[in-house]
């Protein structure tokens, strides 16, 4: 029989305190969790169940989620709270304890922020084949295909003629400022899910409308790879409304018959198709046996045996490479020893 659990309402407090995130007015109406993108699609993140147990102090059981790594940083949930409570700082929060208490290393951070800019390929890849036709399932080996595999950038001439866009394509710049822009880049170094011009970035899409090029950005899978965070709007200085230009641009390519009216169900079927892959990815590098531990680093090596120096060298530079492959186990006995004396 479990022991029942105790509260630490001292704690609870003292993680409100750090992060100003109201968590004590949550009322458990759920709006998180259905507004959440990677919760819709996996039913495996949900904001309420962190904000409750944050609000209740259990710090420990906090750190040892998975879910607090599978969250895109989207602030939706943020948003859509009637009661104003910010559950998405409530996770950054609990991210940088596990770092400042030595349950993860700078090394796992650092590998999931590039599996996490690797799946941006992985959703551009699902987009495109959603505007094909249907996406019903990703074997492994596609999935890791995808993953690894860069994607070209877009080539070729431009003429005048190409810039000659339609009224309702000018009226997208003319609502949303775009002219005021002056290439500082905010907007793509505040975005979470800017990846490379190639996959997305907010301040590419928005030269291709400043330029006039209709029909080759609504017709890019690019658009369809905003997660509607807003931050382009909030962070650019000069007022332009990022968030409104693509939004708009899904809009129309809908309405011009670009894109057909099946494609946001098939898109967002595909939603369910490859976060859970995400998931999986999540899970072996934070996971293990307990965060930090031997077992974690075991589950990445499985997964990607060609990461295995990456992971022992801590991304060390070149000259180092050979060194770093002679070091992994004593690597691994080290990770061992700090989670131990946690």
């Amino acid at each position: 029989m479990l022991a029942p659990a105790s509260p630490d309402l001292a704690e609870g407090k003292v993680i409100e305190r750090n992060t100003r995130a109201v968590i004590n007015l949550c009322w458990t109406c759920s709006s998180c969790d259905m507004e959440c993108p990677v919760n819709k699609a996996t039913n495996r993140l949900r904001p309420q169940k962190i904000v409750r147990l944050a609000n209740l102090g259990f710090m420990d059981e906090l750190l040892s989620l998975p879910e607090i790594w599978y969250c895109l940083k989207c602030k939706r949930c943020d948003y859509v709270c009637p009661n104003l409570v910010k559950p998405s700082t409530v996770i950054c929060y609990l991210r940088k304890e596990a770092l400042r208490r030595n349950l993860v290393s700078l090394e796992m951070i650092q590998l999931r922020r590039i599996l996490f800019a690797k799946f941006q390929r992985v959703r551009w890849r699902a987009a495109e084949q959603c505007l094909n036709g249907e996406m019903e399932s990703i074997a492994d080996d596609q999935w890791y295909d995808w993953l690894e595999t860069p994607i070209d950038a877009l080539r070729g001439k431009i003429s005048l003629a190409d810039l000659n866009s339609s009224e309702a394509f000018r009226k997208v710049s003319g609502n949303s400022s775009i002219y005021c822009c002056f290439n500082c880049s905010e907007c793509s170094n505040a975005c979470p899910v800017s990846s490379g011009r190639s996959v997305f970035d907010p301040l590419w899409i928005f030269h291709m409308v400043h330029l006039g090029l209709e029909e080759e950005i609504l017709k890019s899978p690019s658009i369809w790879l905003c997660i509607a965070c807003k931050r382009c709007t909030e962070e650019c200085s000069q007022l332009v409304n990022g968030q409104f230009i693509i939004q708009r641009l899904q809009e129309m390519a809908i309405e011009e018959g670009i894109v057909d009216k099946g494609f946001l169900f098939r898109w967002h079927k595909a939603q369910k198709v490859i976060y859970p892959c995400f998931i999986k990815e999540m899970d072996a590098l934070f996971m293990g046996s307990g965060v930090g531990t031997l077992d974690r680093d075991k589950n990445i090596i499985e997964l990607h045996p060609a990461q295995k120096t990456m992971i022992a060298s801590g991304f060390s530079e070149s000259n180092r490479i050979e060194e770093a492959q002679g070091l992994h186990e004593r690597k691994q006995t080290t990770n061992l020893r700090k989670a131990s004396a946690v």
